[in-house]
């Protein structure tokens, strides 16, 4: 999952200030039972999925040799922000099972944060807590993965961001940003997984840091802090 956590995080920072986005495309330009019905699992091929939704997106091999791919898209009409993501499970190139999410971008995920694990294990009995009463008492995930049977893992990601501050420095300080900035982020995921009845089978709530270098001197990838 670090991927996709990554290209998420890449994301965020390469839209931050943009508030409308001219072109929808495939994924956010048609409505979610649209995306749905023009994928069919067990029939429709990645290369079929590629033509229609693009190179960019995450793949995640599963322990069994199964790879999921996420297509990611955030479009605003100028009066709203929507955020969707299309979560596939694939073998040998032939969709097994997919998803599609769609969700306000502005919605707030920050409580993630604020769980802690004994809160989760008061609140989740594993075998018997269902997909509903999780989404009902975090709403719907941001983001989604699949395990090797096919089941789904519903994404809570939060990110927090801090930017270098040289501001402050008298005369100098953008001129420093502009060369040397840096951007730290936290992440933090509760990762919920289900079983065929849609019951939890297991949850995690993992916090990882990451660092970029954004100035022209120090400009790198998102990395994480080890």
């Amino acid at each position: 999952m670090k991927k996709i956590i990554i290209v998420l995080l890449t994301a965020t920072i390469n839209l931050t200030g943009c508030s409308m986005f001219p072109n929808a495309g495939p994924l956010a330009g048609k409505d979610i039972t649209e995306v749905n019905q023009s994928i069919l699992d067990g029939e429709t091929t990645v290369l079929e999925l590629r033509a229609v939704y693009g190179d960019k997106l995450t793949v995640e091999k599963t322990p069994q040799g199964k790879a999921v791919m996420n297509w990611y898209k955030t479009w605003s009409s100028g009066i709203t922000q929507d955020s969707t993501v299309l979560s596939v499970l694939t073998d040998k190139n032939i969709v097994v099972k997919h998803v599609v999410l769609r969700y306000k971008t502005k919605t707030d995920y920050s409580f993630v944060s604020e769980l802690t694990d004994a809160e989760l294990k008061l609140f989740i009995e594993q075998g018997k807590t269902t997909r509903k009463e999780v989404e009902s008492k975090f709403g719907y995930p941001n983001d989604n993965s699949f395990d090797d049977k096919g089941n789904q893992i519903l994404m809570y990601v939060y990110f927090d961001s801090s930017r270098s501050q040289y501001g402050w420095i008298p005369n100098v300080g953008g001129f420093i940003e502009a060369l040397a900035g840096t951007k730290d982020t936290k992440v933090t995921l509760l990762s919920v997984s289900l079983d065929d009845q849609d019951k939890v089978v297991s949850y995690q709530l993992k916090t990882t840091n990451y660092h970029q270098g954004i100035g022209l001197l120090n400009s790198s990838s998102v990395e994480e802090v080890k």
